[in-house]
């Protein structure tokens, strides 16, 4: 696998890493477009063509078709979807203890197509928290 930096048109081993002529990293939306400029989506006639345009200084603007297909490929990829570190797992399950378990799910369904691991970790952490938060509110209701 091979990709185009859109930055300098140089080459590097994959989409999401920095790029060894010029430093840039792809971030956020700019992965839709570094993946477009990969060899998951283009050949190597067509990277080449790419790399070209780019270190002549044209603009890379894809059509809302091609990022939306970007957005489909990687959806599917947790590769590319670093998930949540331990302390942002840590701080939604005490926030879904001691407050509510709706900001979990809530994320989990907001992270479903772009963050696809980030939003299986907040599931998993805020589900298991729902039952129990919903457990205590009726323990206590009880007479």
């Amino acid at each position: 696998m091979t990709s185009v930096c859109a930055r300098c048109g140089g080459r590097r081993v994959r989409f999401d890493q920095i790029c060894p002529a010029c430093g840039h990293r792809a971030e956020g939306e700019g992965l839709l477009v570094a993946w477009l400029l990969s060899s998951d989506n283009l050949g190597d006639a067509e990277l080449q063509a790419a790399a070209e345009r780019v270190r002549a200084g044209q603009p890379v603007r894809p059509s809302d078709a091609q990022l939306a297909r970007a957005r489909r490929a990687l959806g599917r990829s947790y590769g590319t979807d670093p998930g949540l570190s331990g302390r942002q797992r840590v701080a939604l399950l005490a926030c879904a203890l001691t407050l509510t378990p709706l900001p979990g799910l809530v994320a989990a369904g907001w992270w479903w197509t772009e963050r696809p691991r980030a939003a299986l970790q907040a599931l998993a952490v805020s589900a298991p928290a729902a039952v129990a938060w919903v457990g205590m509110v009726v323990w206590t209701w009880l007479p």
